[in-house]
This record gives C-alpha cells, structure tokens and sequence, in this order.
C-alpha cells in the first residue's frame, strides 16, 4: 500500500515537470525529489527487508536445500585434539605430595560428525535424528606423537569405584577393597601406565572373570553402571574414553527445531533422548534444554543475546557471551567467549551444586550425576577458575589463548567463522583410610586430560559469505550516493529556482494559454488535496 501511495506522489509530481513554464532548475529540483523518494523507498526500507527475508528462508532446516544437506553431514573434518596430563611423581603422590603433571600433546584427529535416521515433523517443525561421530588419527598433525607415548593417570575404574562409595556408602569400603583387590589383582596405587591409544581408544582391560563374592558383586555393578564400554567377552571387557563411540551411532536422539515457521528457533532442542526435559539436577530451570545443538545457530542475533548450545558431556547448556567486534579473513564478525561460570557466587547456577549448601569454587562443575562417575569440568589448565584449583596440582600454565572457548560468529548470517570448544576432566584425589594404597593421598583435584573441538571456516565458504557482502555493500554504497547527490543536487537546484522566480516578469496571459495554466493549477491543487488528505488520514 505504501509503495502505490508513493507512487501516486511522484506521478504527481512528475506532472509538475511537464508544465512549459518551469525552469530548468525547476525540473531538476523535481526530478531530484523523485530519486530521493525511491531511494529512500527502496534502498532503505525494501531492500534491508528482502535481504532479511532471504536470509531466513535460506538458513531453515527444509528438507532438501543446501544448508539441511550441510547439517546432516558436516562437509569437512573437524580439528580434535587431546591433551594428557603424565605424573611424573606417582610414588610421592601415594606418601602424600601434591601431583607433578607434564602435558603431552597434542594428539590431532579428523572428527568427522553426521546425523543419521532422520524424522520430520512438519506440525511442530522439528526435526528428530541421532548423532555419529567418527575419529581419525592424523599423523602429520600430531608427529613426532604417535600415541604409544606411556603416560601415567588416575585408573578411571579403581579412583571412581573407590571415591564413590567412600561419598555415598563407606561403610562398604571393606568390601570395596576386596573387590578391587580381586578384580585388578592387588594393585598397587589408584593409577594406571599404559599408552595414549589405550587410554583414548583402545581401551583398558578389565578382567571381570573372578570368582569370589566383592569381585562378582562390584563387576556386575561395573556392567550395568559403566559408560564407555567395550565387551570383548561376557566376562572381559576393555574402558577407554572414545573408543565406544567412535564410528557408532549414539542411540539417544535430538529433537531440534527447523527454523520453517520462525528463523530465531532454528536449532533450538526441545528434546533430547527422547525426553523434553533432564531429569538430573534438582530445579526444573537447570534440566531445561536451553539453546541449539551447538552445529547450527540462528541468524540476525543482536549482541546481548548471545550465543547458547547445549553439551550432552555435561548435561548443561553453555551461553557465550559478546566480547568484541573483529575480522576474520577481511569478513566483520563478534567474538562470543564462553566459561562455566561460578556457582558458588550465581544464584542462577546453584542448581550444579554437588549438595544444596555445599557448592564448587568458580571454574568448577562436577558431573558425576552426568556421566556416573565421579568426574569435574571445567575450561583447560583450571582457566577462569579459582586460583586454589590451579595450586593444587603443579605443571599448569592457564591462559586464555591456549584455554579459552571462543567463537567468531557472523551476525547477519549466523555462520561460525572459527571457534574452539574447550573441556578439561578431572577426578577428585583424596584419602581414604579403609583402602591401603590411598590412605595417605592429598586432596585435590587431579586433570586427566583436555579436549580442543573446533574449526575455522575453509576459504571456499568465506568467499561466498564474502560474495553476499560484496552485492550488499554495492548496494548500500549507491543507495549513500544517490542519497546525498539527489538531495544535494534538489537543494541547489531548488534555491536556484526560487531566485530565478523573483525575477520572473508578469506577462498578462492570453486566452489560448488559458488552457495551459488551468492544468498547472489543476495538478497543483491535485497534490494539495493528496497531501492534506494523507494528513488527515494519519
């Protein structure tokens, strides 16, 4: 309706123009109006909007268009990297020291991540499916590494089983130790050598093939508890941390928004294994799903939104918040950082407390409801975490370019252009009396190792976000300079025409140019009508 109505003005007065007694200067003032008004018209309401527009039809998950084929199979290899952390003083940590770490790393491997078995729902505008991840060894990346370096950790199995039930049932820690004794024929210490390869893939064995009562009592609980499983036999089964799920589909599915009916919910999860809520945390606010699946993110985000994801590692949704503005291969983005923040200060966090009054210093998450063993996140080197976590182990050098999450996130389009996701895990080191190779163990905070998931955004795909840009700054470059020379251009010539009309001499006018000057008259009081009437109207 606005575009006839500014068409109906500019016919009008175009009719101006062709009167015989206009000045020139006349004309160009006129004609300089009609290009101000359409540039105004087209080159900044119409055209911000249909660029909108395209944008949000082309980044909705419809079945079939570029960006759903993009989703269900990332194009290019993921950069993962793991990082160990060796005890160079295993012995002494057993008299009591605190932990002497070395990091070895990185390990470098192609994460290759696809969506398999997917459902549409075209009533709710979901999309359902289930995540496969596959790792592949890059030697290049990782030399001189191989991954048969040994390195010495807390054994996953023995530390876990051992500071679990000395938290939640010591008076079983009798039964515990002869379980442990059995099943890891009496070890030594809580820690484990064994290369990088078993430790991340190949896994750990542990023989469940005993015969007297703690043994068989704490591997069945092993087989019905235990994550990161693989079976070699009934009675024989091998722990690592990714090898179960490297190359498998995971069975729990996401159910995401597709951004059809509204563009900001693009990505957005409404359930996850199949239910529309966690059921792991004490308050409804924290088992919400808040946020994308972290391989998607709507577009047009005005900076104080923010960018969330939720991780199904720790159970939790992370939000990055705006740091700055930047550029990243000559294409403008904001710079979103991200940490765990600190539960024992925000009370909308509280509800990641281990127990209601007895809540982790900044930095730290425990996620042993999570996972099901006792384990702690946190960002790399204890980074933007307090300083006691940091002391209590000695070998760390947090900072924020080698430890920080980050992402460099392109508004308009809602592309990633580069980021890093971060996650150290690490378990709790304390004594416990009733075993004998942990009585005498400091307390503390022992990291295993840390992960880098991230990528930057390959030339081809920049150059066609580059391209975009390239057709809208031409456009908002044009628009800016016919903005200015018309409007400039009218003012002269209109100041012109008013001077020239001073010194215009009055001729009387003659019966056959009657005609003429009833249809100036005529069109003028056409406009006057127009424009009262719109003032009326509004």
């Amino acid at each position: 309706m606005r575009i006839i109505e500014s068409y109906k003005v500019i016919k009008i007065i175009s009719n101006l123009t062709k009167t015989n007694n206009m000045t020139f200067a006349g004309k160009v003032a006129i004609a300089s109006g009609i290009v101000f008004v359409v540039v105004v018209i087209f080159g900044f309401i119409m055209f911000p909007k249909m660029v909108k527009s395209k944008v949000k039809q082309q980044v909705a998950l419809k079945p079939g268009s570029e960006i759903r084929k993009m989703y269900m199979k990332t194009p290019f290899a993921l950069d993962f990297k793991v990082y160990m952390f060796n005890i160079t003083n295993a012995e002494a940590v057993l008299n009591g020291e605190s932990p002497v770490l070395d990091e070895i790393g990185p390990y470098c491997y192609d994460l290759w991540k696809e969506k398999v078995d997917p459902i549409d729902n075209e009533v709710n505008d979901t999309l359902t499916y289930k995540g496969k991840m596959t790792w592949i060894f890059n030697k290049a990346k990782s030399a001189p590494l191989t991954g048969d370096e040994m390195v010495t950790i807390p054994h996953p199995l023995i530390l876990g089983i051992a500071v679990a039930v000395a938290r939640d049932k010591p008076a079983m820690l009798s039964l515990v130790s002869k379980a442990l004794n059995s099943i890891f024929n009496n070890p030594p210490s809580p820690f484990i050598t064994a290369t990088t390869n078993e430790i991340l893939f190949e896994g750990l064995t542990v023989y469940c093939n005993v015969t007297d009562f703690a043994g068989k009592a704490a591997c069945a609980q092993i087989k019905s508890e235990a994550k990161n499983v693989i079976y070699i036999s009934d009675k024989i089964f091998k722990l690592s941390f990714f090898g179960d799920k490297n190359g498998t589909v995971d069975e729990r599915p996401f159910t995401v928004k597709r951004g059809l009916k509204n563009y900001k919910d693009i990505g957005r999860v409404v359930e996850f294994d199949n239910k529309p809520n966690m059921n792991v945390w004490p308050t409804k606010e924290c088992n919400e799903y808040h946020g994308t699946d972290s391989t998607i993110f709507p577009p047009l985000l005005q900076k104080e939104e923010g960018i969330v994801a939720f991780s199904p590692d720790i159970c939790r949704s992370l939000a990055a918040v705006f740091e700055k503005e930047t550029f990243v291969k000559e294409v403008k983005v904001n710079k979103y950082t991200a940490t765990l923040g600190d539960m024992s200060a925000d009370d909308s966090l509280k509800c990641y407390c281990p127990e209601p009054n007895k809540c982790l210093k900044k930095g730290l998450m425990e996620i042993t409801k999570c996972v099901g063993a006792p384990l702690y996140a946190s960002l790399p080197h204890f980074y933007a975490s307090d300083e006691s976590y940091v002391h209590g182990v000695r070998g760390l050098h947090p900072n924020e370019e080698e430890h920080g999450i980050y992402m460099y996130f392109e508004p308009m389009t809602g592309t990633p252009l580069g980021a890093r996701k971060r996650l150290q895990f690490s378990m709790p080191l304390e004594p416990i009396p009733k075993i004998s190779f942990m009585k005498n163990l400091p307390t503390t905070i022992l990291p295993v190792f840390w992960v880098e998931e991230g990528a930057d955004l390959g030339d081809e795909y920049v150059d066609q976000i580059k391209s975009a840009f390239k057709m809208i700054q031409i456009v908002f470059t044009a628009k800016w300079i016919l903005f200015v020379v018309s409007a400039v251009t009218g003012a002269i010539a209109g100041l012109m025409h008013f001077k020239n009309s001073k010194n215009i001499l009055v001729t009387p006018v003659k019966n056959d140019e009657s005609k003429g000057r009833s249809s100036v008259i005529n069109t003028i009081d056409s406009l006057n009508t127009y424009v009262n009437g719109s003032n009326n109207k509004y």
